[in-house]
C-alpha cells in the first residue's frame, strides 16, 4: 500500500516525466472507491490491482438521484506545475469517464476534469493540464486549470458520471506526467 504513495510523491517532486504504473506498482490498493451512495445513490463499484493494471468495474444506477462511480488516490500534496501533459493508458467500456484533480477535501468545492472514452483495445490519451476544466458538483464553469492551481493538487481520480445506468469496466495501465 505504501508503494503507490511513495511513487506518487516521487512523481510530483521532480520536473522529469514520471509514471504511476499500476501493472508493476503494488500500492493501488491505497486508491479508494467513492460512489454516489455517499449521497443516497445506489451505484456500486470495486477497484483492485491485477497484472494489466488498475481494474475498476461496477454498475451505475440512476436510482435515488444516483449516477456516478469513481476511484481516487489518497490525499497528498501533488505539485503538477512542472508538467505540461498527463497521459493515461486505458481500455474498457465505451462510456464517458473523466480524469480528475482535486484541490479541496470537501466534495462541493471545485475540481478539475477532462473526459475520455475508452475502447476495448489499449489506447493512450494525452491531455494538456491547462485543458482540464473546473467543475463544481458536476457542472463546468468555463475556467481551466492554471499553473498556480496545478501546484496545489491534493488528489487525483477517475470518475464515470455519464448519467447512464448499466455496467462498466476500466483498466488503467499507467498515468504518466510529462
Amino acid at each position: 500500500m505504501k508503494a503507490l504513495a511513495f511513487i506518487l510523491v516521487l512523481a510530483f517532486t521532480s520536473p522529469q516525466g514520471h509514471s504511476i504504473d499500476f501493472g508493476t506498482d503494488t500500492g493501488g490498493n491505497d486508491w479508494q472507491v467513492v460512489n454516489d451512495d455517499v449521497m443516497g445513490g445506489r451505484s456500486t463499484s470495486t477497484a483492485y490491482l491485477k497484472d494489466s493494471g488498475l481494474y475498476f468495474s461496477g454498475y451505475v444506477s440512476l436510482e435515488n438521484n444516483g449516477g456516478f462511480a469513481s476511484v481516487r488516490s489518497p490525499y497528498q500534496n501533488m505539485d503538477l506545475s512542472p508538467y505540461k501533459t498527463v497521459t493515461i493508458r486505458h481500455r474498457g467500456s465505451s462510456r464517458k469517464f473523466a480524469l480528475s484533480f482535486d484541490r479541496h477535501t470537501v466534495w462541493y468545492k471545485p475540481n478539475y476534469k477532462h473526459e475520455f472514452v475508452p475502447s476495448e483495445e489499449w489506447q493512450e490519451t494525452t491531455i494538456a493540464l491547462k485543458d482540464f476544466k473546473e467543475s463544481q458538483v458536476g457542472r463546468y464553469n468555463g475556467e481551466t486549470m492554471s499553473e498556480d492551481t496545478q501546484a496545489k493538487i491534493i488528489r487525483m481520480g477517475i470518475i464515470l458520471y455519464d448519467k447512464k445506468a448499466g455496467p462498466f469496466t476500466l483498466e488503467v495501465d499507467y498515468i504518466r506526467f510529462d
